[in-house]
């Protein structure tokens, strides 16, 4: 295809063949674009793009893209576009961190318009982190960061479209959920309480803070930073109510991970109650105190070491050797209770604080498989005053 307005060809080159298209932008500059090589590319897919690039000439006065490294692009989407989104201080820490230590070592030398031209790079990069052991929902994180930022960079007209949107993810299987039995979780109480009572006093009083942490979150199903920022203010003991409406993330306090997880949750009674004890127990009982904190100083607790000192040994001792982090699985598991209880999902999914019922569908599927027995309940509930049902 040739003509007035622009021309393609077939160009070889030292590293193969490759296509070529050439057209003047809105500003009557003549450009010269290598789309990329066989056989990703051919004559008639060259064409298509020459006819998109004199559309978008006509109709949005499209003009050449400016030569620009990844890494030169990447500095002025920091300072350009991202404080101006108004995203979480830990959102904007982790797309700095993907640029920084991942994106501009791998893409940082190449000029921005290369990335349209040569997909494969995208695909090649995929492929390394594979194979340097990092897990597919990692690198699915660096595509989509990638992503964001080519996209910006089409806005800015810096390139004409964002070659992530078509690039194959790697396949993310769905980590297995780890769920405590109602007789695991018996046991977890008496072994918390074994370890108490071989404590020296100094100890005890983290022991007890351990297991008042651990069962309410099994009772409200709230996240690690929702409970570590919980205060007291936001407890309702009377009513039997509990608001979340802030989260501890890296040692400093947030909003909730979204609008949904801001919830109002409806306590029940042996919840109610041990919080109560908690609180009479605590010198730290001010409205803006916090319920789970450092016992003499009341400062912010450091989960690491509370899992490490506390949790784990508490499961050792009740002799749960399966696969189980603390926190995360105990949110599952009192996910999963909920639902195996046979209460709706939508109550499920607004206690968990969920924005999509799709998460939710995950712990009521666990429900039937982890709980066997639930549906002949769940019949004997419903059929139990009826009799010959089913008979002939």
């Amino acid at each position: 295809m040739s003509g007035e307005w622009g021309r393609v060809w077939r160009y070889q080159g030292k590293r193969g063949v490759s296509w070529r298209i050439r057209y003047r932008d809105a500003a009557g500059k003549r450009v010269l674009e290598t789309l990329g090589r066989e056989p990703a590319w051919s004559r008639k897919r060259a064409e298509v793009e020459l006819r998109r690039r004199l559309v978008d000439v006509e109709r949005e006065g499209y003009r050449k893209p400016e030569k620009l490294t990844f890494t030169c692009f990447a500095e002025r989407w920091l300072v350009d576009y991202l404080p101006g989104r108004g995203l979480k201080l830990t959102t904007v820490e982790g797309y700095e961190q993907t640029l920084r230590k991942h994106l501009l070592p791998a893409f940082g030398h190449y000029e921005l318009r290369r990335l349209v031209q040569e997909p494969e790079l995208i695909d090649r990069y995929v492929s390394e982190k594979i194979r340097a052991g990092y897990a597919p929902k990692t690198v699915t994180n660096h595509l989509l960061c990638l992503q964001v930022m080519l996209k910006q960079a089409v806005r800015w007209r810096l390139i004409e479209r964002n070659p992530v949107l078509d690039c194959e993810r790697p396949r993310v299987e769905q980590a297995e959920m780890n769920v405590l039995s109602e007789v695991e979780i018996a046991r977890l109480w008496s072994a918390y309480g074994e370890l108490e009572f071989e404590a020296d006093p100094h100890e005890q009083v983290w022991w007890r803070l351990a297991r008042t942490l651990t069962f309410v979150a099994l009772g409200t199903a709230m996240r690690r930073g929702e409970l570590l920022a919980l205060r007291w203010r936001d407890v309702q003991l009377l009513e039997g109510l509990l608001t979340v409406r802030e989260a501890l993330v890296k040692g400093r306090f947030t909003t909730p991970k979204s609008r949904s997880s801001r919830r109002l949750l409806e306590l029940g009674p042996r919840t109610r109650e041990l919080l109560g004890e908690h609180w009479r127990e605590s010198p730290f009982q001010g409205d803006e105190e916090l319920v789970f904190c450092h016992p003499q100083r009341g400062t912010p607790l450091d989960p690491s070491k509370l899992a490490r000192c506390y949790l784990r040994p508490a499961l050792g001792r009740a002799g749960i050797t399966k696969p189980f982090r603390p926190f995360h699985d105990m949110r599952h598991t009192a996910l999963t209770h909920e639902a195996a209880a046979g209460n709706p999902m939508a109550y499920v999914q607004l206690k968990a604080g969920h924005s999509q019922s799709a998460i939710t569908e995950r712990y009521i599927h666990a429900s039937q498989v982890l709980f066997p027995g639930a549906a002949e309940r769940g019949e004997a509930r419903m059929f139990g005053s009826t009799s010959g049902l089913g008979e002939d």
